[in-house]
């Protein structure tokens, strides 16, 4: 019998243990305003540039458990501290968001890309605002997620249809979690919307996944597309993203359950399913990969498990250097994706996945001396970095991850009483 309460008891505690504290403890800069991006294992603050994307998920973060787990005061400080600051620093007079802010909220000229309309930029701060209103009732973060939300939409259909109708610009590839954050963002916000002005916005972008990010054949969502979904035949074109995938198949579930759309939600849990098979690292003899990995043969050395951070689509050899590290963030969104994937399909593949991951995410990236878990190992285990937090990654997908695992889990030990087996849908 799969035993559920003990993970969801595991995410509680490392939650409320080690990794709320470290980020209340070290996270807030009270000189500049907002939160310091990165933070060593002892909490030490490097000061530096602040991205404004990492600034927003620690407000939905926060915001977010505020909300949804306990309504500690604290937590509610915390995340007012960083809305403040985006609230004063992040916009222009246009309310587009700038990408990067200086430490006292001056905005960064960036080295590549534009400064503002960023569309994963435009979504964190709306899903940001979004989540603060529902954590206050205050209604200047309605105001301020519909606004940020309805620039970021815009711009970005524009530049969508742009790039489907240019002939003889440069071509450049679309990320997946473009439409992905735009997509949350719409969620986060729905009880600002009408169901019709939802859906009229929520549409387009879900198609999107759905049809030009989605391989159907494989149920594969590719991380770098073509204008159109047309496939890249590059080492970014062909990258399969383990924790862009979850976080997809996650939000996918969320849409389709809000929709009544049973077929959307069993796709999604056969696509993060099929991640998991693709991506673990280490036995898994009774899920072959779809052209058998290296990686998923019986020999494989038990030490070395884990999902990877990236594979190859066509099975070609990876060229990133980092593409076999383990992050924490990517379990931590693995684990949340299987859990809601399982309460809403009952799928018997479901338990067998969440034991493992929650096994080796709990095995591994928890730190008893310095409490925050490290943030990202190498294919060997060993610590690749001495940060609990960056600029590239933040305590969004991880807090996210498992506070949202606890949640779903805890529902799940109610729905299959002892005794009672997992049934097949």
């Amino acid at each position: 019998m799969f035993d559920f309460s003990k993970i969801a008891s595991d995410c509680q505690r490392a939650l409320v243990d080690d990794l709320i504290p470290f980020w209340l403890r070290h996270a807030c800069d009270g000189i500049g305003g907002g939160y310091f991006d990165y933070l060593t294992a002892t909490g030490q603050a490097i000061e530096a540039d602040k991205q404004v994307a990492r600034q927003a998920e620690q407000v939905w973060a926060f915001a977010y458990l505020y909300t949804t787990v306990e309504a500690d005061p604290d937590w509610l400080d915390h995340a007012q501290h960083g809305a403040d600051f985006l609230a004063q620093f992040a916009h222009t007079d246009q309310m587009a968001c700038y990408t990067r802010l200086d430490r006292m909220g001056q905005p960064i000229a960036p080295t590549h890309g534009s400064a503002t309309h960023d569309p994963l930029t435009g979504a964190r701060v709306a899903s940001a605002y979004a989540q603060m209103h529902l954590a206050t009732a205050d209604d200047q973060w309605a105001m301020l997620a519909k606004q940020t939300l309805h620039i970021a939409l815009r711009h970005y259909q524009t530049a969508r249809e742009k790039a489907l109708a240019a002939t003889t610009e440069p071509v450049a590839l679309r990320h997946l979690s473009w439409p992905v954050a735009l997509l949350r963002a719409l969620l986060d916000a729905r009880p600002l919307f009408t169901l019709p002005d939802w859906k009229e916005a929520a549409e387009p972008l879900l198609d999107e996944i759905l049809n030009e990010f989605l391989d159907k054949r494989q149920d594969i969502l590719r991380e770098w597309v073509l204008p159109g979904g047309a496939f890249s035949h590059t080492p970014e074109g062909r990258r399969v993203s383990t924790g862009l995938t979850m976080e997809t198949t996650d939000l996918l579930i969320d849409v389709g359950v809000m929709l009544g759309n049973r077929k959307l939600i069993l796709q999604a849990m056969t696509e993060c399913l099929r991640q998991c098979q693709w991506a673990w690292q280490g036995p898994a003899e009774d899920h072959p990969a779809r052209n058998a990995p290296r990686a998923m043969s019986a020999s494989a050395d038990v030490s070395t498990q884990g999902l990877v951070q990236w594979v190859d689509w066509k099975d070609l050899p990876v060229v990133f250097a980092d593409a076999n590290h383990r992050l924490a963030s990517v379990h931590g969104l693995a684990l949340a994706a299987l859990a809601n994937g399982y309460l809403h399909t009952r799928h018997p593949d479901g338990p067998r996945w969440l034991h493992r991951v929650a096994n080796y995410a709990f095995g591994h990236f928890s730190d008893p001396r310095h409490k925050a878990w490290h943030m990202s190992l190498s294919a060997q285990n060993q610590l690749v970095s001495a940060f609990k937090t960056t600029a590239d990654n933040g305590c969004y997908a991880l807090i996210r991850g498992l506070a949202s695992t606890w949640q779903y889990l805890e529902q799940c030990a109610k729905l299959q009483p002892t005794g009672i087996r997992v049934a097949s849908h």
